[in-house]
């Protein structure tokens, strides 16, 4: 029995392709494409985290730099 690479492209397949199997297979190349494209479920909240805490980090070094500039506290 010949090996299937040796067999012609139309001799696996269950007939020629059809319209409607030409266009499912078009939809599921997108749908992987879409989803490929996807970020992950926790990426988009993780990200949100950390730009909170950068911005409570700048915020924090902002009343720093006023209190430095402010001059030294008088007893």
């Amino acid at each position: 029995m010949p090996h299937h690479e040796e067999r012609p492209a139309g001799a696996l397949a269950h007939g020629s392709a059809k319209p409607d199997d030409i266009e499912r297979a078009r939809r599921e190349v997108a749908s992987a494409e879409e989803a490929r494209r996807a970020p992950a479920p926790g990426v988009q909240r993780a990200v949100g985290e950390m730009e909170a805490a950068c911005q409570t980090i700048r915020d924090d070094l902002d009343e720093l730099k006023r209190v430095l500039d402010s001059g030294p506290a008088e007893p």
